[in-house]
């Protein structure tokens, strides 16, 4: 069989031919002698492969809303923001930078995100996260969008790509810790860690810094802290590359097939997403009066596979205010 022709679902290092980039990222860390783990499902791949059309290159993930996620696209800054904050906290100057497909809520995400509904940024398509995870498909669209400078500080030398992003304003009475819950997932896991795809996650508070990002590995399960959240910095290693170490492993969930077993099994979650994160919690500190805050995302080294942040609807609290707020806002709970 000659895997050359094969599309590139049925290539288990996904996209080494669309990029060469990829391939020889793919050659570095040794996946591709390792496909020996995988030979003996190429050829019913193939087969159904060939029969069917394409999407990008790959055979079309052709999926449904059903029982488990649940997805509606919104193009509306505002309407996000309220569903993360409530209503009763003041928000003003909501904007949304986004492709058409990349923003919007979901419910259903109890068993596979950790928590029931929110809203979802992704820099390919949030229905793309539907499952069940394809055993030869990836999810994957480059929507030839530039990324995003401020993130480009944490994936240097790489650049970003298919940037995705959120911004609104918020007001506190005085200096106040404010936190909210989210979960990053990602189709570059496993077989792209360590090997430049490190797709990124930044929360800018009141700046756009590192030292404004709370989007940071600081749950009790890290073993590494104060990282910014992404793909080199949660995993448990890469399946077709036992090398390469392991970082923040009790902090990730695994979505991936496993080719190493015979016949490969199946993963738990319900979702074409790879891998995802434990529910984290964002937390920072509001200067007095009208704060920022810059939710963006964004593919690193190309803008093929893609990732997502989930982030819980109304976790954005600040604590119960003094008796001179009057009552406390539900909002705020």
């Amino acid at each position: 069989m000659n895997l050359a022709t094969l599309p590139s679902s049925t290539r288990p290092w996904e996209d080494t031919q669309r990029s060469p980039a990829r391939a020889a990222a793919a050659h570095s860390i040794g996946i591709v002698p390792r496909l020996a783990l995988v030979l003996v499902f190429l050829a019913a791949a193939a087969a159904t492969a060939e029969a069917a059309p394409t999407r990008d290159g790959r055979p079309p993930v052709a999926k449904t809303q059903g029982t488990g996620l649940a997805f509606e696209i919104v193009s509306d800054a505002a309407m996000l923001v309220q569903c993360l904050v409530g209503p009763e906290l003041q928000v003003r100057n909501a904007t949304l930078s986004a492709a058409d497909s990349a923003a919007g809520k979901f419910t259903g995400g109890v068993d596979i995100i950790g928590f029931g509904g929110g809203i979802v940024l992704s820099t390919g398509t949030i229905t793309g996260a539907l499952g069940p995870n394809s055993e030869f498909g990836s999810e994957g669209k480059d929507h030839a969008r530039a990324g995003d400078a401020d993130l480009d500080q944490f994936v240097d030398p790489e650049d970003t790509f298919d940037a995705c992003g959120l911004t609104f304003e918020f007001f506190t009475d005085q200096p106040r810790t404010i936190t909210f819950d989210y979960v990053f997932a990602s189709e570059e896991y496993s077989e792209f860690v360590g090997a430049g795809f490190d797709d990124v996650l930044a929360f800018f508070l009141n700046g756009n810094g590192a030292a404004q990002n709370i989007a940071r590995v600081t749950a009790p399960c890290a073993t590494v802290t104060g990282v910014p959240t992404s793909v080199d910095n949660v995993n448990c290693g890469n399946q077709f590359e036992p090398t390469v170490p392991a970082v923040n492993c009790n902090c990730y969930r695994d979505n991936e097939w496993n080719f190493a077993a015979f016949p490969s099994t199946p993963p738990t979650l319900d979702s074409e997403m790879d891998g995802f994160t434990k529910v984290f919690t964002a937390s920072g500190t509001s200067v007095a009066g009208w704060n920022t805050l810059k939710i963006a995302i964004a593919d690193a080294g190309d803008g093929i596979l893609d990732s997502n942040v989930y982030i819980r609807c109304q976790s954005f609290t600040v604590p119960a205010a003094p008796a001179s707020w009057g009552r406390v806002k539900a909002g705020y709970r």
